[in-house]
């Protein structure tokens, strides 16, 4: 009888424990709901009442999840930005197979908020979009607002902003249609700040008056409305520098911090050109001390105050030292570009296929045993199993096929960016300058000296030129000795062009080096190399031809 009572008590002892367990659980799971009705309007009670929970109290992944989900909304509503993904990839786990299409979305969003945090913006724009798969089942504006907002953050962090417009646009649109004037004012100064980025100068100054003219606006989002702004009227041609001062100054004097580095050497540049030595040189250490390095700004602010000095000298030293560092931030922002983002996602989504396969395989092996009983039914079955192999060999064929493509692609693309952006930022120069001649700093003739001091000598001393191809070689793999040496033929004229050319530099740089007297007769002069290069050598001189450009 001892037996029996023992496994009578032991039994009684389990069921108890069961009981307290799920008590236990249901106690914290309306706790979760207590804080999840507040999370919004009070973030930082939020955030206070998630950390004092036991997490080892928690029972049931369902549950779990809700806390990892509560627990990295409350850390985003509070502008903590977290990089650690062991916060929601717990909602993540479970968001995707149960769970509503909000909180779906929502476990995606956040988790895609922590890896933007983390500076992994490919897989950031994978996470965001597989939160967009939710978008046909839910209703909320607001937090649809808030997820496209993020993804034009994402794209603006790589430098794609002709895609991040879109979305803050569709952000906007939300924002609206659901009363949220707070978001939409802040949407507003992202849009401003992308029109700048895209150098649509008007619509960026008309968007920043639209901002500062809306009432009643939040002090907070007026403060950073006007540093923005007046940092763009120092950027912008005909800067405006007496507006700037004051707006930058009404900013700080209202509690404003400045949002960024640049911001800060912009300030510098400012108060330096209005003879401020002593107060500049506090906020450009201040700049220095920060940890989010800034090398291009620095260069190009160094440029603007020297060029406004007359020191000729070390504004062309800033200025190449700026193209260098801009060269640097687009090659590494390509790294990160939507291409490889979507490379990224279709590597998922295999990935995803080849598990769901795996699954199919194990249930196809058990129903293949219990079959093989039945006799004809086993046979039957079998050639069902084979052709569903034979599917799944021409899907991972077909994936593949695809996956090379696009690494093709990838490449292609890489080679062509390579090639387009080395020398970039100096037609933007010579653009800006030379043919809007919209700065009140420095005229066509003055910039044309200034950098024909140091270029302009290509045009007589053959040193100065072979140094220059040298630069051209290494910087696009040898491709002007190549050159040299596959089109033996051609007058030194001829190959000085195609230098330029394959440097990058547009018809109005090329114009101004080689001291050609008009545009039309440098486009003119390009036809005819191109012309001759495809007369002469075919196909070698057709794929010359191509890098040159029409």
């Amino acid at each position: 009888m001892k037996p029996v009572r023992i496994i009578g008590l032991s039994a009684f002892a389990v069921v108890i424990i069961t009981l307290l367990g799920s008590c236990g659980s249901r106690t914290e799971e309306k706790r979760l709901s207590d804080i999840e009705s507040y999370i919004d309007s009070r973030p930082d009670s939020a955030l206070a009442a998630i950390r004092a929970i036991d997490t080892t109290a928690l029972r049931g992944r369902a549950v779990k999840a809700k806390y990892s989900l509560l627990h990295a909304m409350a850390l985003d509503k509070n502008y903590i930005d977290t990089a650690d993904t062991r916060v929601v990839q717990p909602a993540v786990d479970w968001y995707s197979r149960h769970g509503s299409p909000e909180e779906k979305l929502k476990a995606w969003m956040y988790l895609g908020t922590e890896q933007y945090n983390g500076k992994q913006y490919n897989k950031a724009i994978v996470s965001f979009y597989k939160a967009i798969d939710s978008f046909d089942r839910i209703s909320d504006n607001n937090i649809l607002g808030v997820l496209y907002s993020k993804i034009a953050d994402t794209y603006t962090k790589t430098m794609d902003y002709a895609q991040a417009s879109s979305f803050i646009d569709k952000s906007l649109e939300c924002f609206r249609s659901c009363g949220r004037k707070d978001q939409e004012s802040l949407e507003l100064l992202h849009k401003a700040s992308n029109l700048a980025q895209r150098r649509l100068w008007d619509n960026a100054s008309t968007c920043y008056k639209d901002i500062l003219s809306i009432t009643p606006l939040d002090p907070a989002i007026k403060g950073r409305a006007s540093m923005d702004y007046g940092v763009f009227l120092l950027i912008k041609p005909n800067p405006d520098e007496g507006f700037a001062s004051s707006l930058i100054e009404s900013a700080l004097d209202n509690g404003v911090s400045f949002g960024s580095v640049s911001q800060m050497y912009a300030y510098w540049y400012l108060l330096k050109s209005q003879g401020k030595d002593e107060e500049s040189e506090t906020y450009k250490r201040l700049a220095e001390l920060q940890n989010d390095k800034d090398e291009y700004s620095v260069h190009y602010w160094e440029y603007r105050s020297a060029l406004k000095s007359g020191k000729q000298d070390d504004a062309y030293r800033s200025l190449w030292s700026a193209m260098n560092a801009m060269d640097s931030i687009r090659m590494s922002n390509y790294v990160l570009s939507a291409a490889n983002a979507q490379r990224s996602y279709l590597e998922q989504v295999e990935t995803e296929k080849a598990l769901r396969a795996q699954g199919q395989r194990r249930k196809n092996m058990i129903i293949s045993l219990l079959c093989l009983v039945l006799g004809l039914v086993s046979a039957i079955i079998y050639l069902l199993y084979q052709k569903v192999l034979h599917k799944q060999r021409e899907e991972r064929e077909r994936m593949t096929l695809a996956i090379e493509n696009l690494e093709n692609q990838i490449l292609c693309i890489n080679k062509a960016n390579k090639q387009r952006t080395v020398f970039a930022f100096l037609g933007e120069i010579y653009e800006e300058a030379y043919l809007k001649k919209s700065s009140d700093c420095i005229t066509a003739d003055n910039l044309s000296k200034i950098i024909q001091s140091r270029i302009g000598d290509l045009k007589s001393d053959p040193e100065a030129q072979r140094s220059f191809e040298k630069l051209v070689d290494n910087k696009l793999d040898g491709l002007m000795s190549r050159f040299r040496k596959d089109c033996p033929d051609l007058s030194e004229s001829d190959y000085r062009m195609s230098s330029y050319y394959f440097a990058g530099f547009d018809n109005t740089t090329v114009m101004i080096i080689m001291g050609i007297s008009s545009l039309e007769s440098t486009r003119s002069r390009k036809r005819y190399l191109r012309k001759k290069l495809s007369t002469k050598y075919g196909t070698l001189g057709d794929y010359y031809s191509s890098i040159i450009g029409s």
